[in-house]
């Protein structure tokens, strides 16, 4: 944010966060409220007190898809830190408005208490991310115990993608690597995809300042459950030790799967491999580096976005880029470079540009102005650098183009291209299954974008790369053949019902 540089404001600023951060607790509490917005991602808390997995509802409690799964594949939402599975509204609604979208995936919601007075008032709750982990495990369990048919809309054998926003993904990415579910598979096994926004996969140095700023007091004024926030301190991965000296030891063991051979963190030293997988090929992770600017209505024709909540994220911003040992760029919450898990291979690393931790997830709402209508709209953060905002075109509708959601090789063109790959592997097993033993193979990840699966009955691979089906076994000489375009494979499965 240049304009605090032009007023001079940076460097008393930057010596204005080290007192608050360093400061000892009698001199801290004028801050706490600060810092309480900034740990607070969302206004709204979960309503129910048991980890709950259910087939999304508008926020009026209607249901988003009445349909079968049928050959579509599921997405699991999973919310973070002071969220709640209502906090997916815009998004919702977006699916419901796109017939590709519903054509793709079926959503599901994953609910659990982040409150902490739901939290203190239940002692069943999970009070720990690897807690929460294995609650999404067991929910998920649960829907595969279901039939696939209505009412219960099961997943039957599918493997599933996971969209999580901020705490999410960590929730997300315990069930992966820290749990297995019935059938012998691991979590990470069960998922194509695990899609993050804004997720602190290094932590946050907020959380640190939040504790050091007195941690019961600021949950309790932010209203979200304290314990939480030790699960998303600092990893220190980069060599940056916060004040407290906290070890983040369970997230840095989370980051330190095979194929890592050890690393050290900090004030955690050395971190040694787990010979388990971390799936981290599996993630698609998008953060932000710096907030949303507001565009005021001039009464001209054009389309207006609000800016970042100031009260909210303006704070924690700066903290975070001016007033460390470093500059860190984020989205008011979350590090970039945590967001994107910078260090791990991943299947992408993905920004969205000027957009705060809450639009991450939510969107903002648009205010459009043409020549002959004026209305506002919801629209998402955008893919590209100074891109043009990207209006719906009709009163209360959702923009997406241009957007992390719709935009080319954009998250729904994920979600897309791997159910589609889905339907291609499950159709060709059918149609030669003598060269594919046994059938049900589960679909793994390599990097470059290939998807394929292993058959060690008859030592045959079967893979996707580029839009293209490929083949490897006895029957190839155990030369890898092109079969056909993905498209081409595509249309002979829907035609056989797949």
């Amino acid at each position: 944010m240049q304009y605090l540089d032009n007023r001079g404001f940076a460097a008393p600023l930057r010596s204005l966060l080290a007192r608050i951060l360093f400061a000892r607790p009698s001199r801290r509490l004028g801050r706490n409220a600060l810092i309480a917005a900034a740990l607070s991602i969302t206004a709204t808390v979960a309503a129910a007190l048991t980890p709950t997995l259910f087939t999304s509802r508008f926020n009026d409690s209607t249901e988003v898809d009445t349909s079968v799964l049928g050959t579509r594949i599921p997405l699991v939402l999973v919310h973070g830190l002071g969220g709640s599975a209502e906090g997916w509204e815009s998004f919702l609604r977006a699916y419901d408005r796109n017939p590709s979208w519903r054509s793709a995936f079926k959503p599901y919601s994953f609910q659990y208490s982040t409150s902490q007075s739901e939290v203190d008032a239940d002692p069943n709750a999970p009070r720990t991310l690897t807690a929460l982990g294995a609650a999404l495990r067991d929910a998920m369990q649960g829907f595969y115990d279901k039939p696939a048919a209505a009412p219960d809309f099961g997943f039957g054998n599918k493997r599933v993608l996971v969209l999580a926003h901020s705490m999410g993904g960590l929730v997300a990415r315990s069930m992966m690597q820290e749990y297995a579910f019935r059938d012998g598979q691991r979590g990470g096994q069960k998922v194509l995809h695990l899609i993050t926004l804004g997720t602190p996969h290094h932590g946050t140095p907020l959380a640190n300042a939040g504790i050091s700023l007195g941690y019961q007091t600021i949950a309790d004024l932010s209203g979200t459950y304290a314990g939480f926030l030790k699960d998303v301190t600092w990893t220190n991965y980069d060599g940056l030790n916060m004040a407290g000296r906290l070890c983040n030891d369970w997230l840095a063991r989370l980051n330190n799967y095979a194929p890592s051979t050890g690393a050290t963190y900090g004030n955690c030293g050395a971190i040694p491999a787990s010979p388990l997988p971390g799936y981290y090929e599996k993630i698609i992770a998008y953060g932000a580096s710096d907030l949303q600017d507001r565009d005021f209505p001039s009464g001209d024709i054009g389309v207006y976005k609000p800016g970042s909540d100031l009260s909210s994220y303006w704070f924690p911003h700066e903290l975070l880029l001016n007033g460390l040992s470093r500059p860190y760029p984020n989205d008011g919450i979350v590090p970039f470079a945590s967001a994107q898990f910078n260090g791990a291979a991943l299947w992408q690393r993905a920004e969205a540009f000027a957009c705060d931790h809450r639009y991450l997830k939510n969107g903002y709402p648009e205010f459009v102005r043409t020549a002959t209508a004026t209305y506002t709209d919801v629209a998402f953060c955008a893919a590209t650098n100074n891109a043009a905002p990207y209006p719906s075109g009709t009163p209360d509708g959702f923009a997406v183009s241009g957007s992390i959601f719709g935009g080319p090789a954009g998250i729904i063109q994920t979600i897309t291209t791997a159910s589609e790959v889905e339907r291609v592997f499950d159709w060709t097993e059918q149609a030669h299954a003598a060269l594919l033993q046994p059938a049900g193979a589960t679909t793994e990840i390599s990097g470059g974008g290939f998807y394929y699966r292993y058959y060690p009955g008859t030592q045959a691979f079967l893979g996707v790369l580029g839009g293209n089906v490929y083949f490897l076994g006895a029957a190839s000489n155990n030369l890898i053949v092109y079969l056909g375009t993905l498209a081409d494979f595509l249309g002979a499965a829907q035609s056989s019902g797949f």
